[in-house]
């Protein structure tokens, strides 16, 4: 298994499968939520292919300055559990360590919350849950320059500024998923 830089309109492709196949595919995702304005602009897709260069998983990184952003991580089902995320992950850090980057920030879903932990990334932004779409999203980031440096209480508390410029809102998160909405009305009009 090697990973690699997406090059050319094969790579592209491969990387647009992939994320067609998970995403749209399995996850159910819209085709806009999944393909947005950046995919050939600021961004760098890596993809893990096999000995017969078949694409086995992708994932897109957003750099800017000293914070890096890994995004849309994917696996083909008949590659998951071999280690392949791990690799790429692995690769992206190489890569934006190369590049002086000092923390690697992600999104991710509850449920996986446990395994980026397991892989040295620790929540940031106190119980502040991003909404985007439907999902609940925990942010959470990783000490790259110097390598696996705990992050400061101060680190922990704020949420980077690479993961403020997503489109979505930012909630608390107390533990409990239900919300109200309040309406106030002020001189005839809602606000």
């Amino acid at each position: 298994m090697k990973v690699v830089v997406a090059r050319t309109l094969d790579d592209y492709m491969k990387v647009m499968i992939v994320r067609g196949i998970v995403f749209i595919g399995e996850h159910g995702h819209k085709y806009n939520m999944e393909f947005d304005e950046h995919e050939l602009s600021d961004r760098t897709n890596l993809i893990a292919q096999d000995d017969d260069k078949e694409p086995a998983g992708i994932m897109r990184i957003h750099k800017d300055g000293k914070e890096a952003k890994f995004e849309r991580l994917a696996v083909m089902p008949k590659y998951r559990g071999r280690g392949v995320a791990e690799n790429i992950v692995k690769a992206g850090i190489k890569r934006c360590r190369a590049q002086g980057v000092e923390n690697v920030c992600l999104f991710c879903e509850p449920q996986l919350e446990q395994y980026w932990k397991e892989q040295n990334f620790e929540r940031v932004g106190g119980n502040k849950v991003f909404k985007y779409r439907g999902l609940d999203l925990i942010p959470v980031m990783k000490k790259i320059n110097p390598e696996n440096a705990p992050l400061t209480a101060e680190e922990k508390s704020k949420i980077p500024n690479i993961l403020l410029r997503q489109k979505g809102v930012w909630v608390e998160n107390n533990g409990n998923d239900q919300m109200a909405v309040i309406i106030k009305r002020t001189k005839g009009k809602q606000k």
